[in-house]
């Protein structure tokens, strides 16, 4: 006999901040106006002679602007969705996924206080390390560190994104804030009202731990005999040493960029789009209960 699916309250869901970016994507006859196009409309409403193009343009955007209560979710909206309700209703995970991001995620995880202490020493503040998801009606979230009285009174928020090795981190400084930081760390704002957010890109030593894992999966990839062989010893050194980074200027080894809150506009539009996805959740969990009776 099949078990059956377990019942949530659907209304209860609450986004995590790092899911804050799938769930905003549209599908492409779904597609919402900006605050920065709303902006734009404004201008060419209110200009008294406009330009053919500039008309075209117009239309454009009344368009959108039309579509702002219509919402059509995107792939990747919907692939969220589905991650929530298999963990909701079955504790379960994507397993693909996740065992992809292991390695890199170790590292985070394992260096976060060595990041912490870090950055503390740059900015010349008591960074204190916070476990606990931390909610509001709409979001929910796992920060890294914060400074302040506590958590909900925060007074600065770094989100700390540690990089494998020297590469990364250089074209982090050329890239900057990468798909969903931004929207990640104005959610953990949004929860603890903090309004002084970051992200800190640091490079910190690799654990031993992690070391070793890379030597032995690099002595496999060279068919070495062992790890002792001479010529895979010459080989390891570049690879050892550029995991190590203690010996770089510790302000070389941050690198922060400042996010700001939600606008009004954009605390909305994703609080709509919560209280959306709780009657999309709804509905899916009927129908697919009825399936499997």
């Amino acid at each position: 006999m099949t078990q059956g699916i377990k019942k949530v309250d659907w209304q209860t869901f609450k986004c995590r901040c790092s899911g804050i970016i799938k769930l905003l994507t549209n599908g492409t006859e779904g597609r919402q106006i900006t605050e920065k196009q709303e902006e734009d409309l404004k201008k060419l409403e209110d200009k008294e002679v406009r330009t053919p193009k500039q008309d075209e343009e117009m239309e454009r955007l009344l368009a959108l602007r039309a579509n702002k209560d219509k919402v059509v979710l995107g792939d990747t909206a919907i692939s969220y969705l589905m991650e929530v309700y298999a963990w909701e209703t079955e504790g379960m995970i994507p397993v693909s996924k996740e065992s992809m991001e292991i390695l890199s995620m170790s590292k985070g995880k394992k260096q976060e206080a060595q990041a912490g202490v870090l950055l503390g020493f740059i900015d010349d503040i008591e960074y204190k390390v916070h476990k606990d998801r931390i909610y509001n009606d709409f979001l929910s979230g796992e920060i890294d560190l914060y400074a302040g009285e506590s958590v909900y009174k925060a007074t600065r928020l770094p989100d700390i994104k540690n990089s494998w090795d020297y590469t990364v981190f250089l074209k982090k400084i050329n890239k900057g804030l990468e798909t969903g930081q931004k929207e990640q760390l104005q959610g953990y704002g949004d929860i603890t009202g903090c309004t002084d957010l970051l992200i800190a890109n640091c490079l910190v030593d690799c654990t031993d731990e992690n070391i070793e894992e890379v030597k032995w999966r690099v002595s496999k990839r060279f068919g070495a005999a062992t790890v002792e062989s001479p010529e895979f010893l010459k080989e390891w050194e570049k690879w050892d040493r550029s995991m190590r980074f203690s010996h770089i200027d510790p302000y070389k080894r941050v690198h922060k960029i400042p996010v700001e809150p939600f606008t009004e506009f954009e605390r909305q539009k994703v609080y709509d789009r919560v209280k959306y996805a709780r009657e999309w959740l709804y509905n899916f969990d009927e129908e697919h209960q009825k399936r499997n009776k």
